[in-house]
Parts: C-alpha cells; structure tokens; sequence
C-alpha cells in the first residue's frame, strides 16, 4: 500500500528488550548444560498474574549448583557483575545481577529466592516447570502455583512501595476463585507458609487454630523494618563487641563497591568517592533516630 504524501508512517514497534533477553539466556543456558527456570516478568505475564508493565530486568532462577558456571559464562560474553553489598547480614545475598552495555536490561541471576524457605527449592519449582516458546526458544517457567507463590512473596518483601501493593490486590483478585487448598499445600512444600501468609490469608476462610509456622529471621528483618538502617541498628545490638566494631565500619566506611552497586560505574575519582561518603553519613544522621527507636523498641520486647 502507498501511503499519502505528507502523512507520516507510524513508528515501528520496538520489541521489549526483556522478551528478547529472556530468549537469549534461555538459550544460552541450554547451550552450556545450565538448569535454569524464567520467573516474574514474563512468567507473570503468562499466567495474568500482574498488571502488564515492561521489567527492568530478566529473573532467572537457577540450581545452586550451576550459578558459578552461568555467572562466569556470561562475564566470558561481556556481561559484568553489579556490586553488592558488602554487609550481606544487613543485605543477605540471593543473586547476582548482571548488566551488559550492549543490553537495556539486567539479568538476576537467583541462586535462592527469598520467601521460599524449604530446603532444595529449586529441585521442587525444576520438577513442575512448564515450558513456553519465546522468540522460537523454548523457555522453562514455574507452574502456575510456583508463579503464583513467588509473585506473593516479592510483593510482601517490598510492599512499603505502592506499586507493589497494588501487584499484591490483583494477586488475591485473580486467586480468588482458585481452590486455596491447593494454594496452601504448594506454600508448605516450598517453606512460604509463613512467609506468604499475608497473602494466603486473604484466601482461605479464618482458622485461628491454623499452623502456619515461623518465617526465618531473615524474613522478619526484611519485612518488618524497610529500611536498612533499622535493620543497620537490629543486627549491631545482636552482636558482640567485636562483631560491633566491624558493623559500625562497613556502615560508615563500606568499600567503594558499595557505593557504584547501583550504577555501571566500575571506580570512583575521589572528588566522587568523597562525595559519595559524605552523603552516606547525612542520611545516616537523619536516619539515625528512628533507628535508635527500633533498637529501644527491641530492647522492651526482649525485656
């Protein structure tokens, strides 16, 4: 068809770069012998479990056992490693993000996923995967109630920001009519029981007698206090005097890694790197009397 002089053409679509990732690492992955299940984005997407948005990045979740290798594969193939923190009891470690220059979207490598608290997780969502093609590659997803289960817990864990309790209302809307029983017995067996609570609840008709067991202390601490100065202040009143010591060090003078772990930037010049610090130490003063607060509000309940 010829078009009108004058009319402009519409622009083509741009393909989300997160589609086309997905395909990659999958195929990547299958190439080297790595086990590896898509969740989130566009397992979410698959089964209607959110509102339709473009992601940042591509989760992936992988047998502990292969991580190293998919890690060190990638890093061959030009892809870097964002800093973590160094402070892993404040930011325990579940991943690796890495990030390419060429690419407009992170990889999240999950070596574990935070929430599901049975031993050999990965084992349990591998044995009921399901598979879809995208981009003519042949994708591992979790089941319906794994996706299910891992949608829950993320938006309990960052549920101080609306976007996610939003994701969590249209969570419980689209279970609604599902048979919770089911929901409750895939819950238990991948150790969510406690940790997707909030979420079951709203499910299943009240049992005050119901035994939904303990979360782990990493959960609690993530869930309960949102920001890491309060959990800064928790985990040094835990500690013993030395252990003290070491904590008020990474707080106050963590490496330069921890402070680039959100940019692409592998060094700081020092006008930067000061910086940096300097801004560290304002929002710590102004942090510091809630968190002083916690540490009280502890030390009454432990009393």
């Amino acid at each position: 068809m010829v078009k009108e002089a004058g009319v402009p053409s519409a622009p083509p679509a741009v393909p989300d770069p997160t589609l086309l990732l997905t395909a990659a690492v999958a195929r990547l992955a299958a190439s080297i012998g790595v086990r590896l299940i898509v969740i989130k984005g566009i397992a979410a997407d698959e089964y209607g479990l959110r509102p339709r948005h473009v992601s940042s990045d591509v989760d992936v979740l992988v047998s502990p056992d292969d991580h190293v290798t998919l890690l060190a594969t990638l890093e061959a193939r030009g892809w870097r490693r964002r800093p973590h923190d160094p402070d892993v009891d404040t930011f325990p470690l579940h991943s690796a993000s890495m990030f390419h220059p060429e690419w407009a979207a992170d990889i999240d490598a999950h070596f574990r996923y935070p929430g599901l608290e049975a031993a050999g997780v990965f084992e349990r969502v591998w044995a009921q995967r399901t598979t879809v093609w995208c981009g003519n590659q042949p994708v591992c997803l979790p089941s319906l109630a794994d996706a299910i289960m891992i949608g829950a817990v993320h938006a309990i864990r960052s549920r101080f920001f609306r976007r996610h309790r939003e994701e969590l209302e249209f969570l419980v809307g689209r279970c609604s009519a599902m048979d919770v029983t089911l929901l409750l017995e895939r819950a238990e067996e991948l150790g969510a029981l406690a940790t997707a609570r909030p979420f079951l609840e709203r499910l299943k008709p009240w049992e005050a007698d119901y035994d939904w067991g303990e979360a782990s202390a990493e959960w609690r601490l993530r869930t309960e206090f949102p920001e890491s100065s309060q959990r800064r202040a928790l985990l040094w009143k835990q500690a013993s005097p030395r252990e003290r010591l070491g904590k008020l060090r990474l707080a106050l003078f963590p490496p330069p890694s921890a402070l680039i772990k959100e940019t692409t930037q592998q060094r700081l010049g020092l006008p930067q790197l000061v910086g940096r610090y300097v801004r560290r130490w304002i929002r710590g003063a102004r942090a510091l009397p809630k968190a002083l607060a916690v540490m009280r509000a502890s030390g009454r309940r432990d009393g």
